[in-house]
Parts: structure tokens; sequence; C-alpha cells
């Protein structure tokens, strides 16, 4: 009996939910049918106004800012065939430009020959000869070793030494000792370094 009287309360309760909702849809549906009704140009322009926006005919042309001024002196030139455009504009003719004086070609003038001076050879930089001493103490983690790396001025980004290390799978590789590297080292070889016995 009271298992019968649970069904009975589920399915009344549903059908009670079931006609509340499908009121609803109902409701919803003649709502959305009252604001999608034709309104009139007058109306939209009204609206528009209200919101400080305007209304154009879908056969009107809209430009930019730049198309509108180069429409503008176009428009301008054909009615002004001969006009000069500098004129049209408001702006001042400019002055031709001033022609180059040419040489003068006279035997007794000495023609003098462009000075050849040979550039100094480059310097090496001695940060990229230097080794740098960097000492791996037994329990440091691979984070310990790219601080320890970055702080020496061996490698600059520690993030993507941490990667390059973890896809080699380097973490528990790592060895202690005291190791040489020289700035800007590749990660390649810095790994292989730290994952071998430092030769002092």
């Amino acid at each position: 009996m009271i298992k019968n009287r649970t069904f009975m309360m589920g399915l009344g309760s549903g059908l009670v939910i079931g006609a509340v909702l499908l009121q609803l849809m109902w409701i919803g549906q003649g709502t959305t049918a009252a604001t999608t009704e034709e309104i009139t140009k007058e109306q939209l322009m009204a609206a528009a106004e209200a919101m400080d926006m305007q209304v154009f005919e879908g056969s009107e042309e809209l430009l930019t800012a730049e198309q509108w001024e180069e429409k503008r002196l176009s428009d301008g030139a054909g009615e002004s065939e001969g006009a000069d455009p500098a004129l049209k504009t408001g702006t001042e003719k400019p002055e031709a430009p001033q022609q180059p004086e040419k040489p003068e070609t006279g035997v007794d003038k000495k023609q003098e020959s462009p000075r050849v001076t040979n550039p100094a050879e480059p310097k090496t930089p001695a940060k990229a000869e230097a080794h740098i001493k960097v000492n791996i103490q037994s329990g440091n983690n691979l984070s310990d070793v790219a601080n320890s790396l970055l702080n020496a001025g061996v490698i600059d980004n520690k993030q993507a030494f941490i990667t390059k290390a973890t896809e080699n799978k380097i973490n528990t590789k790592i060895l202690s000792g005291t190791y040489s590297f020289t700035a800007g080292e590749s990660y390649t070889s810095i790994i292989t370094k730290i994952t071998t016995k430092p030769s002092n």
C-alpha cells in the first residue's frame, strides 16, 4: 500500500510540474511573438534617435572617415579639371626644388680619392670563453639545479631547462659534484654533464 501511495504521489507531482512548465512555454512563445511583430519606419527612427543612433536605407553607401575624405577630394577634382590640387585643399603650392650644382670639369682640380679604412677585428666576448663552475650538492632536485645554473649565468630560462630535463627523465639521474659550463651552453650538453660523474 505504501509503495502504491509513493508512486501515486510522484505521478501526481510530475503531472502538476509538467502542466506548469507547459504553461510557461506558452507564455514565453506569446511574448516572443508580440515583440517580433512588424514596426513602422517612423517607430524605428524614433527608437534609433532615442538611443543616439542613425538609420540608413539599404541602398545608401556607408563610408569611413578616410573614404569620405577621398571621395570629397575626388569629387572636387572632377568639378575643376584644370585647377591645381594644392590650391583646392587650401595649402600653398610648393616651390620648385633646387637643382644640384654641377661639379666643375677642370684639368687643374684634383680628384680626392675616398679613404678606405680597415675595420678593427671584432673582439670575442670573454664571457663565451669563460668556464663557469657550478657545485651540485647531494640531494638537490631538478629545480635546485636549475636555480644554481640560472644564478651562475649558464642558462637564461629556468622553466625551459626544467621542461627539457623532464623530457629526458633525468630527475633521479642527477649526480652531485662540481661541473664546468660555458654561458649559453645547450641544454642537452648541460643535461649530459650533470648525469655523468664530473672528471675533477
